[in-house]
């Protein structure tokens, strides 16, 4: 499965109850690359020279270590990609990658939610410089205005959570995901509201990975 989402939109949040929940791994990318760089493999010491100047990562290099990972035994059973593919040419290596291996066309789930929203939601975040802790002004405020339930401190604004910011991510994410989205919605493409609660936006996925397995099982 491949999950899509814009910041903000609760991606992380879901794709940890979908690996829980069908007992897949759910890989990111980013935790990829990093788990790889801190085991100094071939492709990790590679990434790592390539980070180390402040470059991006290239397709070819993301997409070998990627296939690497899902060879293993591990994701015999299935897996849920988060942040993968992000360019229409990563998109066709996986399906090749894919095709080679005998695999299904991946079920591909979009969370989608309107930008404004996701605007108001992330610039509403505050955090804790002493303790980590992630507060909401919308929906999860701390008991006592502006300090940590915690420990007390003042709460701050990451400079990312900053309506600017928010802004020109959410637009390099649709510049850059677009295509992607374009490419995977003639096959087992499913748009999702996500702008509904946590544990209904889970049991609707619940329910279109249900479907999709039945569906696919009496083929």
């Amino acid at each position: 499965m491949l999950l899509f989402g814009p910041p903000g939109c609760g991606k992380g949040t879901q794709a940890s109850r979908l690996a829980q929940w069908l007992e897949i791994p759910a890989i990111s990318t980013g935790d990829m690359l990093r788990a790889e760089i801190a085991a100094m493999t071939p492709l990790g010491v590679q990434a790592d020279k390539v980070i180390s100047k402040g470059q991006l990562m290239d397709d070819l290099l993301v997409g070998r270590m990627l296939m690497m990972r899902l060879s293993t035994d591990e994701c015999k059973g299935g897996f849920l990609l988060d942040g993968y593919p992000r360019t229409v040419a990563q998109a066709k290596s996986l399906s090749h990658f894919l095709t080679q291996s005998g695999q299904e066309e991946p079920l591909v789930l979009h969370l989608d939610v309107p930008a404004t929203l996701l605007v108001r939601r992330m610039s509403a975040r505050r955090s804790c410089p002493k303790c980590s802790r992630i507060y909401n002004l919308l929906n999860s405020p701390p008991a006592n205005k502006g300090r940590c339930d915690d420990d007390g401190a003042a709460l701050i604004q990451r400079e990312d959570d900053r309506d600017s910011v928010i802004e020109l991510r959410l637009k390099e994410y649709e510049k850059w995901t677009r295509p992607v989205l374009a490419y995977y919605e003639q096959g087992n493409y499913c748009k999702i509201d996500g702008n509904q609660p946590p544990t209904e936006v889970f049991a609707q996925i619940q329910q279109l990975v249900t479907t999709h397995r039945e569906r696919t099982t009496c083929k």
